[in-house]
């Protein structure tokens, strides 16, 4: 979501889903833990590099719209190693997580600021667009203007 103005008075720019990896990848964890050690690590970076190429074609012409700096809405923190990370079911889920995070900070050509989704206050948002308008994009709006306003 690329946003302007302010919350009191929000300018939506632009509201689009990025899919950084196709179906039959998406799930990278996953796959990576039915594979042995040395192929899952090859795969995992594979698909990193494949995702990082993805979001920076795709974010290419949302950073043409003047974006001077970008809001990552996500949990700080690291999943741990990817061997502690093939060995638990709920890690899979987390370094998932991590990777988009880390994908998207990756592919900006501007500032990237990761703002924890415990930082945000929903329901001080209104209706700010058309479908899809639900809780994700306002989290993506509000940590936008929160980012816009500390730079």
């Amino acid at each position: 979501m690329v946003v302007g103005g302010s919350l009191s008075k929000p300018e939506i720019i632009a509201n689009e889903v990025i899919r950084i990896l196709d179906d039959s990848e998406r799930f990278c964890f996953h796959m990576a833990a039915e594979m042995k050690r040395a192929a899952a690590e090859t795969w995992i970076a594979t698909a990193r590099r494949k995702a990082t190429a993805n979001a920076r074609r795709a974010l290419a012409p949302l950073f043409a719209k003047e974006v001077h700096v970008c809001a990552i809405v996500a949990k700080e923190g690291e999943p741990g190693s990817l061997d502690e990370t093939l060995a638990s079911h709920p890690r899979l889920h987390t370094a998932k997580g991590c990777f988009c995070r880390d994908v998207f900070r990756d592919a900006c050509t501007v500032r990237a600021e990761v703002v924890p989704p415990v930082r945000l206050d929903v329901s001080s948002v209104g209706k700010l667009a058309p479908a899809p308008g639900g809780r994700d994009q306002k989290l993506a709006a509000l940590a936008a203007w929160l980012v816009m306003r500390s730079s």
